[in-house]
């Protein structure tokens, strides 16, 4: 831990000052080689380096790790390495970048999105959903289509279908619950399956229907329809596609008023 007394806070040429409970932005909190660290500056870091680590860190750490960033960039200042090619280019690359995303910024910004908006396409895209439907199904697994004829035959003799699955099927999960799969729907489960479930109707069941897995004798219990996700769920992906569709239209309306010349990148 950092003491206070100005004796044991001084070493490689830095003077730590003492952090004030209500420290004020111009406060400073660290002296190297002349160059003052303020409370903004301490400030500054600490939200970087929130949004680049999950690690945490104690306020004598964080501060630390600022005086020896700045020991570094004396350092580079005194080699004069801000001079070098690559630090320019790479600037630049860092300029421009913060450039175009203060651009876009302040874009989404001037033509902000309110609730109204958001709640106006999802009203939009949900009006166009063709809702999909869920299926409580049971089934009956063997291994021949003659065993899935026979299951059948006393199906229409009245043998309770749950029974059946009990004593006969092969998918032993399934068969330990009367035959019950849960409630899924057509894309969930093989395709020939899927296609024989859909033209049941509730409380039949079907002819044999072959999957990977062997013969299946199916049962609907209950059919719905799929509930559809409320607006507050897809509230904020509803908000990003809008936004992508603004900068997209932001942009064409630059392309339009530039005067564009575009060769052919060598490889």
């Amino acid at each position: 831990m950092f003491k206070l007394s100005i004796k044991t806070c001084l070493f490689s040429g830095v003077l730590f000052m003492t952090v004030p409970v209500h420290a004020t932005p111009n406060e400073p909190l660290a002296i190297i080689n002349g160059e003052v660290l303020t409370q903004q500056d301490y400030d500054d870091y600490v939200k970087a380096r929130t949004t680049q680590t999950q690690r945490r860190a104690t306020p004598e750490i964080l501060l630390e790790e600022l005086v020896q960033r700045e020991l570094l960039k004396q350092d580079a200042l005194k080699k004069k390495l801000e001079q070098h090619p690559d630090f320019i280019r790479k600037l630049t690359d860092m300029r421009n970048s913060l450039l175009v995303a203060m651009a876009i910024h302040d874009d989404l910004e001037k033509h902000a999105l309110d609730e109204a908006a958001l709640k106006k396409e999802y009203d939009k895209q949900i009006a166009h959903v063709q809702v999909p439907k869920e299926y409580q199904i049971r089934h009956i697994l063997v291994e021949t289509a003659e065993q899935a004829k026979a299951i059948i035959a006393e199906l229409e003799q009245g043998k309770a279908f749950g029974e059946l699955a009990k004593e006969k099927s092969i998918d032993k999960p399934s068969a330990n619950k009367a035959g019950e799969l849960g409630w899924i729907t057509k894309q969930q489960i093989d395709p020939n399956v899927g296609e024989m479930v859909e033209k049941l109707e509730k409380g039949k069941f079907s002819e044999p229907v072959k999957s990977e897995y062997g013969w299946h004798v199916i049962l609907v219990d209950d059919i719905r329809n799929v509930a559809l996700p409320g607006f507050e769920s897809v509230k904020e992906r509803i908000r990003s596609t809008l936004q992508s569709q603004q900068m997209q239209t932001y942009v064409e309306g630059l392309k339009k008023q530039a005067e564009i010349k575009m060769f052919k990148p060598k490889p």
